[in-house]
């Protein structure tokens, strides 16, 4: 079904949350001027505020995620054969962070171990931008640049400053310094989109090859490290788009020094854990230079609603995740890492809402032998 030519607003007030940070409330919105054929939107500028809370230790109220972001995604800037434009700003304050220990084989924390000792807080307001243009049929390239300021909170006491202080030797060089300071990223990435859209994608593949540097720029920008990200997406619908299958095969390898906390992601989000890689595991749980993850997901459109002039397609999903991390690339390290195959999963389902042609909602919940019980997310757009 093609687009067709106007504009599309959405806005979505959101009570909800996540296992990970709490029960909270926002917005997340946006609005979209329109086009026939692909992709269905000519600019999408998207507003997300979101702020939850948690009781913590039983006996007071915290606030452990504050997001603020806006962006602007313009596919085609300067005409038909334009480059696609995204720009972002964004206010992030993370105030529970876990860290448990570095490596794979990282052992879960004593119950009797208060929760504010397995965490750290960190605030990191970032500015991006990314430009992609097309170089033959349906291979792209990407290049962008990035600015982010990064404040860390680590209470004394903490499973994180212990180790620090007093950890391994291979474990403190890992950790490093928790001053103030800046990251400045440049990003190349190659692509390969077959993608029917790039928003609500039911057909298609997108594989893409990022490599991304930091330099070392004096005390202000001290984190000098690359990373090289291999990203696979498959995507395929039965006739009438009832069913979709979506798949993602992820590999995710840091060299250099980078900051400790981007051992746990990639991508800009939590890798083997959380609400946006292997759902399940709590978020922050497994730390390692090395990350492999996969994700299976199988979604249906049953349900077909008109509310006040606007589509709303709703459906179940199920999915499952697995991964595993490394604590360094160049050595082994078996008394962090474990000596098996040490694979971490989650297995879950959940719900999709889909309005208009440019915004999705997702309710997911996983188990896994890492969940406490079970891992909860709600989330905009899909996973991948």
């Amino acid at each position: 079904m093609r687009a067709q030519s106007g504009r599309e607003l959405n806005v979505i007030p959101v009570v909800g949350g996540d296992s990970d940070v709490g029960i909270g409330g926002g917005a997340i919105g946006d609005w979209a001027g329109l086009a026939p054929g692909r992709p269905a939107f000519q600019w999408r500028l998207e507003l997300q505020a979101f702020v939850t809370f948690k009781l913590q230790d039983g006996n007071h109220v915290v606030s452990p995620f504050q997001d603020y972001s806006l962006e602007l995604v313009i596919p085609h800037l300067g005409g038909t054969n334009g480059v696609h434009l995204d720009a972002r700003v964004s206010f992030t304050d993370e105030a529970t962070l876990k860290y448990t220990g570095i490596g794979n084989a990282s052992p879960p924390v004593s119950p009797m171990l208060a929760v504010t000792a397995q965490e750290y807080g960190r605030i990191h307001p970032t500015a991006s931008l990314e430009v992609r243009e097309r170089l033959v049929g349906v291979l792209y390239l990407l290049g962008g640049t990035s600015l982010t300021y990064n404040r860390l909170d680590v209470p004394a006491g903490t499973i994180l400053d212990e180790q620090r202080r007093t950890g391994p030797p291979e474990v403190q060089a890992l950790l490093g310094s928790f001053a103030p300071h800046a990251v400045g990223l440049l990003t190349a990435e190659l692509q390969l989109d077959t993608r029917d859209d790039e928003i609500v994608t039911e057909n298609g593949q997108f594989h893409t090859l990022r490599f991304r540097y930091s330099p070392r720029l004096g005390a202000e920008f001290p984190y000098a490290y690359e990373r090289l990200t291999l990203t696979g997406r498959f995507y395929r619908s039965t006739s009438g788009h009832r069913l979709t299958f979506r798949a993602r095969v992820v590999g995710d390898v840091l060299v250099g020094s980078p900051p400790f906390y981007e051992l746990a992601r990639f991508d800009e989000t939590p890798a083997i854990g959380g609400s946006k890689a292997v759902r399940g595991i709590p978020a922050q749980r497994y730390y390692g230079g090395v990350k492999v993850f996969e994700n299976l997901e199988l979604s249906a459109a049953l349900w077909t609603l008109e509310v006040r002039a606007k589509r709303l397609t709703i459906g179940p999903a199920a999915f499952f995740d697995a991964g595993r991390s490394w604590t360094d690339i160049a050595h082994a390290h078996p008394e962090l890492d474990g000596t098996g195959l040490g694979i971490k999963y989650g297995v879950g389902g959940g719900l999709r809402v889909q309005e208009g042609k440019t915004f999705v909602v997702r309710l997911d919940v996983a188990w896994s032998p890492d969940a406490t019980p079970i891992g909860a997310y709600f989330a905009a757009d899909n996973i991948f």
